[in-house]
């Protein structure tokens, strides 16, 4: 299946199966549901742009709309890191805005993931809530399932420990 070589079948099977995933994905990576809207959008234009050149077969169709995800949310980050004022921020652009349903623990572990580095927090996200195994997110990012799951034990144990540091913090 070739969806950026006019398949349309495939093109239509492929924003079915990752679309969710990667609003998913971008909504934890910058925070905030409506510029994960944008980026997502801009991820599909990106793609039918594509479909209107000559392209290979992409392998790893899957990796290849997560690098464009991550480079669009990351040249996001970078852009909001130095253009944003403190008089400029709208209530929507407060992280973690309350959502129904959130439990307090919940609400404590998405805190918590924003203080990971980039890369710790992104591969928690593909696997916590975009629902990846490890083998599937060592696929995408072209490394081996054995740093990846290295990777995320490290991660998973910095998240416990910064975790743990605000129950303590709150409960003073």
């Amino acid at each position: 299946m070739n969806f950026l070589n006019g398949d349309d079948n495939a093109a239509m099977y492929f924003f079915r199966a990752y679309n969710r995933k990667i609003f998913l994905y971008c909504a934890k990576l910058v925070n905030n549901a409506h510029i994960a809207e944008d980026i997502t959008q801009e991820v599909w234009e990106r793609i039918i742009k594509l479909r209107n050149q000559s392209q290979p077969e992409i392998a790893n169709p899957g990796g290849f709309m997560f690098t464009i995800a991550r480079n669009l949310c990351l040249n996001h980050i970078k852009l909001r890191k130095h253009t944003i004022s403190i008089d400029s921020i709208s209530e929507l652009d407060i992280p973690h805005e309350y959502q129904p349903g959130s439990t307090d623990m919940e609400e404590l572990v998405n805190s918590s993931l924003d203080t990971l580095k980039f890369e710790d927090k992104e591969l928690l996200v593909l696997n916590m809530f975009c629902g990846y195994r490890f083998d599937e997110i060592a696929e995408m990012m072209g490394m081996s399932p054995n740093a990846i799951w290295t990777r995320a034990s490290r991660a998973r144990a910095q998240l416990r420990d910064k975790v743990k540091i605000m129950v303590k913090k709150d409960n003073l």
